[in-house]
């Protein structure tokens, strides 16, 4: 039997961004995965949606060779590829987890997340749907994922275990709340976006996995200058903001994602991993 959210660890990595794709290589990102486990980090989160089924074939072929009795395996359903088709229907949800399954390369995940349902995706049918994967075996634990009101039908109703959702340095009240609301609910809380908490730095690198880096602060900036809603500015240093996110009560695990070794033993050092290795 693998891990209850009462052993998790209280980092996980994030298996997506550039880990969906040629901005790392394949080999590359399986190795973080393995050093992630060696440092002690259990839990690990990816999507089909994640480069249209790459990230989770990354994270299938990385167990191959793990003992997964140790990890907690977290998947989405609902976003169905790059292009962000919807489908929160049962039978959609179902062969979304079927299709998962496969490229994991296992019986079944620990926790499957809806990825940004609207309130009017969410109904009685799917609720139903979602409990009868856990009766299956298929599903450990059912959770929802967001960034905001979205996140307020499964704080408070339906078959919900874990809300995944931003809490970082800064965060606007009504995200804090919604936080609190699901803790007092009794949902347990992985955290996202620890980074927001952070002063924003451009950084420029001639890689692949610069350049990819890069593309996506262009389209942040972009995204400022239209007038779309973004995070505030972050005010702490890089490492500062995860650990206020590591000691926040709001949190049972805080997600990170990075390409580097030094990075992830950082990052296994602030959260107090036994098998991280100290003044990393």
């Amino acid at each position: 039997m693998t891990l209850d959210l009462s052993q998790i660890s209280r980092l996980g990595f994030g298996v997506s961004g550039p880990h969906k794709c040629d901005a790392v290589d394949r080999p590359q990102t399986i190795r973080l995965i393995h050093e992630a486990i060696d440092l002690g980090i259990s839990v690990f989160d990816t999507a089909p949606k994640y480069g249209d089924g790459e990230a989770e074939s990354r994270m299938g072929e990385a167990l191959k060779t793990s003992d997964r009795d140790k990890l907690f395996i977290v998947t989405k359903a609902g976003i169905v590829d790059e292009t962000d088709r919807r489908d929160f229907s049962p039978a959609g949800i179902r062969a979304s987890l079927q299709g998962s399954l496969k490229r994991l390369g296992l019986d079944h995940v620990d926790a499957l997340l809806l990825q940004g349902a609207a309130s009017g995706e969410l109904n009685d049918d799917l609720y139903e749907a979602l409990s009868q994967l856990k009766s299956e075996g298929l599903v450990r634990y059912i959770g929802a994922s967001g960034r905001d009101d979205e996140l307020d039908l499964p704080i408070n109703e339906g078959p919900f275990d874990i809300i995944m959702a931003p809490n970082y340095a800064g965060m606007p009240g009504e995200q804090v709340k919604r936080l609190q609301d699901a803790r007092n609910a009794g949902k347990h809380i992985f955290a996202i976006e620890a980074k927001n908490g952070a002063k924003s730095a451009l950084k420029v690198s001639l890689g692949k996995t610069g350049r990819w880096y890069l593309k996506r602060q262009f389209k942040r900036w972009a995204d400022r200058q239209s007038g779309a809603p973004t995070p505030p500015k972050g005010k702490l240093s890089i490492l500062d903001a995860f650990q206020w996110a590591l000691d926040s009560k709001l949190s049972d695990c805080l997600l990170a994602q990075t390409t580097k070794s030094e990075h992830l033993k950082q990052l296994a050092a602030l959260a107090h991993l036994d098998a991280a290795p100290r003044g990393a």
